[in-house]
């Protein structure tokens, strides 16, 4: 077999190269829109993940009261204690992981700054919420994110 004019197989494939690299651009850029437009899943909030959810989302709203209510009987922390904590208003807390084991449970979260315009920046730092099964439901034990020292005062 004879070819007529000349092989042009090695033009072919280098024109392709910008078009594959169109082609995965946009899919990544689709994978992190997914990422940072998904909304947040709602935990059902007679679960652990459940209460640590609702704590967080009254933490974050300036709610100590709706917070504190989710402590565990006997718990060194109060209302006061998340009084006096500042939060940036870009504060994000993802769940991690969680674990039960009876009437004992771990839930981990990431918490970070939302890194706003950059989805892959930002900073974090893993925290781990302990939670004991009371009369009362799932409530937190210790001294919770984002606190690291609770006087327990009312005043």
């Amino acid at each position: 077999m004879t070819t007529i004019g000349p092989d042009r197989t090695g033009e072919r494939r280098r024109a392709l190269i910008p078009v594959v690299a169109v082609l995965g651009l946009v899919a990544v850029l689709a994978v992190v829109l997914f990422a940072v437009t998904r909304p947040a899943k709602v935990w059902d909030p007679a679960t652990p993940e459940g209460v640590v959810q609702t704590y967080v989302t009254a933490v974050l709203a300036g709610d100590t009261v709706a917070a504190a209510d989710l402590l565990a009987p006997g718990s060194p922390c109060a209302a006061t204690d998340l009084d006096r904590v500042y939060l940036s208003s870009d504060t994000r807390v993802d769940l991690v992981g969680s674990t039960v084991q009876g009437t004992q449970a771990q839930v981990r979260v990431r918490v970070g700054v939302d890194p706003g315009p950059d989805p892959l920046g930002g900073n974090g730092e893993e925290r781990t919420f302990r939670l004991t099964r009371t009369t009362s439901g799932w409530r937190i034990d210790g001294i919770p994110w984002p606190l690291y020292e609770c006087t327990g005062r009312l005043t």
